[in-house]
């Protein structure tokens, strides 16, 4: 009831504050000097600029100065501050568990959500959490994307830019300090080499912080959860002729992370065999140390050429990703189990697209066509120890994935009686997935033999519509309604799955969203709200098989999603704003047996998705003297109950965290305090209900950072 209660009350504040609003802004004129308009804000959402209230989608949009005043530096810490949007990244950075508008993104799986850099797809949710640098903004599309973006955009797509070299010459350094010994350093340079003609960018940081999880049996290694990481990024930018600019980028990151640090609850198995205790809070019993490695690196290949026709787009991306894992499987004190897992990926990613000229008559329109070649290999060794019950045994899966694919799109908006906009879109998706995979037995002191082995391939195709209908007001008010589709793409589990489960399907979605787009008090307050419903047809599930300690996909089932989004900013002052958002959602399952445990979810609600999200923010900034200004922000967001198994038996309440910043921005130094999770709020990331693991949210973090600009 108190969880109802809390939702009644922010939507009322919500709906009184638009009403109240609306009605000010006709009841009267606002004074041209005490009106202070919130900047425009430009986005590529639908791969052309335009202004972001003029685009008929709910979209969040982080620019370079938010994501600084927000310290956001990960997509961890993205999730933080988006309506609808989850991430945790449970056990390992490679282990990512990720949910836009309530539809999940599956470790070892398709995503179901798309990642963009610069215009080039992270193909895999273990490549998202990219360490956010030295970006220009970021925009969050909510809901399936299938015409524009393809294949894996059921939920939505991230498009993360990065600065942009130019004549301007700007370098830049930096260190944070903070607790758990928590060290960064970062640093920039960005200039013209050739004046007009050839530009370069150079960027680079190296982040440390001790673990906050704290392992009970002494292994002599490092607390869990610690961080050791490195990222840079080179970028050249040409300007061949005024039509005519090139630009080619390559980056690279390495981490070294404390793993799988997981916890043990009363659900474990060996605390329910009476052999291991539950563990504490930031706190686990492992007699041997997980660790990750892990290293990603790729280039970009960007050219735009402006034609008397249009302009002409050609994206080619390149992304390679190595990861070693070494992992405690059985989360306890004794020799049960350990896996070693190491993965190679190597993506190759090719988009051509033309663009309609802007201002060119009332028809805007853009087509295209994509190709990938993707590759995953992966050797698992499971090792059986002295406390198991095959001591000594080693089995092995070995497993190589392809996948090649190509598509055509288009989509055209036409504009009518200079009011209403008519968008339709088209996508046609060709895939081959194809996989060899052998599980490999070695007994104590015996000889390797082949237990298991299998190879196939599989053809998909789909057709992905899209139809808008948007209403202009005017300048200030905008409504719009959608309907879409989009899909996850289908492939193959590995050998280790039961019989029969090898092949798994394409997942299907369809978006039906209204929408209203706002501008009140002279365009000092926005105001956007959306409601929506997502139906999805033959869904990919994650099972389980405890035994094996090993996972396998499904098409196990139908869900909905349905909710109500609300985003709003308003310039109180020249020196004061305030934001707030509100995420209410509906996600059930319509259709879902468990065949391994002979289970029935259908009514369900879905596992880790909040039936809530909100945030409210204030942000303050005054001039103290000539050279010199002021800032702070204060951070409350609010997350909803949720479960986190598909028996909705185990459930985290509703829990508040709170994130101040203040400090002093100079020509050349800005310095700031920030914390965040100020209360030291405890709460549960993500519990593996049929390991009884449960990984803990992060404690209390606070700290200084320095910039000094030259």
């Amino acid at each position: 009831m108190k969880n109802v209660e809390r939702l009644i009350l922010l939507f009322t504040i919500f709906a009184m504050a638009y009403f109240a609003v609306a009605k000010c802004v006709y009841a009267q004129q606002a004074d041209e000097k005490q009106s202070f308009r919130l900047a425009p804000v430009v986005v590529k959402a639908e791969k052309r600029i335009e202004e972001a209230q003029d685009v008929p989608a709910s979209i969040t949009v982080l620019e370079e100065g938010d994501l600084k005043d927000m310290g956001i530096k990960s997509t961890d810490d993205l999730a933080r501050h988006v309506p609808g949007l989850e991430f945790v990244d449970f056990g390992s950075r490679r282990h990512v568990l990720m949910f836009l508008r309530g539809i999940k993104s599956l470790p070892n799986g398709e995503p179901s959500t798309g990642y963009y850099v610069d215009g080039v797809n992270y193909s895999k949710p273990y490549m998202f959490n990219f360490p956010l640098f030295d970006v220009e903004h970021i925009e969050v599309l909510k809901g399936p994307q299938g015409t524009l973006y393809g294949r894996n955009t059921s939920g939505g797509v991230i498009n993360v830019y990065t600065k942009q070299p130019g004549n301007d010459v700007s370098a830049s350094v930096g260190t944070t300090f903070g607790n758990y010994n928590q060290k960064e350093s970062r640093g920039y340079w960005s200039g013209p080499l050739v004046e007009d003609k050839l530009f370069l960018g150079i960027y680079g940081m190296a982040a440390y912080r001790d673990g906050y999880m704290v392992n009970d049996v002494d292994t002599g290694n490092k607390d869990g959860r610690y961080l050791d990481g490195k990222s840079g990024r080179i970028k050249l930018r040409y300007l061949a002729n005024d039509d005519w600019e090139i630009s080619m980028t390559m980056d690279a990151q390495q981490h070294d992370d404390g793993a799988y640090t997981a916890r043990r609850t009363e659900r474990n198995g060996l605390v329910k065999a009476g052999r291991a205790d539950v563990d504490k809070r930031y706190h686990y019993s492992h007699d041997y140390e997980s660790t990750q490695k892990n290293t990603c690196w790729g280039t970009t290949l960007i050219s735009k050429y402006e034609t008397g026709a249009g302009a002409l787009h050609s994206i080619t991306g390149y992304r390679a990703y190595h990861s070693d894992e070494y992992i405690d499987t059985d989360f306890s004190p004794l020799d049960v189990m350990r896996k070693e897992y190491v993965q190679k990926d190597s993506d190759f990613t090719q988009e051509f697209r033309m663009v309609s000229p802007e201002d060119k008559g009332p028809f805007r329109w853009l087509m295209g066509t994509y190709f990938f070649h993707l590759r995953a290999d992966t050797e698992t060794a499971n090792l059986f120890g002295v406390d198991s019950a095959n001591p000594g045994l080693k089995v092995d899966f070995d497993t190589e994935r392809k996948n090649v694919g190509a598509s055509l799109f288009g989509q055209g908006t036409y504009t009518m009686f200079d009011k209403l906009d008519l968008t339709l879109g088209l996508r046609g998706e060709y895939e081959r997935a194809s996989i060899e995979s052998s599980q490999f037995n070695t007994p104590a002191g015996g000889p390797s033999s082949l237990t298991a082995s299998m190879d196939g391939s599989k053809e998909f195709t789909a057709f992905l519509p899209k139809v808008v209908l948007a209403w202009h007001f005017n300048d200030d008010h905008m409504t719009y309604g959608t309907i879409s589709r989009a899909h996850r793409s289908g492939g193959f589990n590995d050998v280790s799955a039961p019989a029969g489960s090898e092949v798994y399907g394409e997942e299907y979605s369809w978006l039906y969203e209204i929408g209203q787009k706002s501008f009140f008090l002279n365009q000092r307050l926005m105001f956007n709200v959306a409601g929506f419903h997502t139906e999805i047809q033959e869904e990919q599930l994650p099972l389980f098989k405890v035994a094996s300690m090993q996972s396998y996909t499904a098409n196990a089932g139908k869900s909905h999603r349905t909710g109500i989004e609300i985003e709003s900013r308003y310039k109180l002052t020249s020196d004061l704003g305030l934001s707030a958002n509100l995420s209410w959602l509906r996600a059930e399952y319509d259709e879902y047996y468990d065949p391994v445990i002979a289970q029935d979810y259908k009514g369900n609600r879905v596992f880790c998705v909040p039936n809530y999200t909100y945030g409210i923010a204030l942000d303050y900034r005054r001039q103290l003297s000539e050279g010199w200004s002021l800032f702070s922000r204060a951070d409350l967001m609010g997350v909803g109950s949720r479960y986190f198994d598909d028996a909705n038996t185990v459930k985290e309440d509703p829990y508040e965290l709170v994130d101040l910043r203040l400090g002093v921005e100079g020509e050349h130094l800005d310095c700031s305090l920030w914390v965040k999770n100020l209360f030291d709020k405890e709460y549960v990331a993500f519990e593996n209900t049929k390991t009884g693991a449960a990984e803990d949210g992060a404690p209390r973090m606070f700290g200084v950072s320095l910039d000094y600009r030259f």
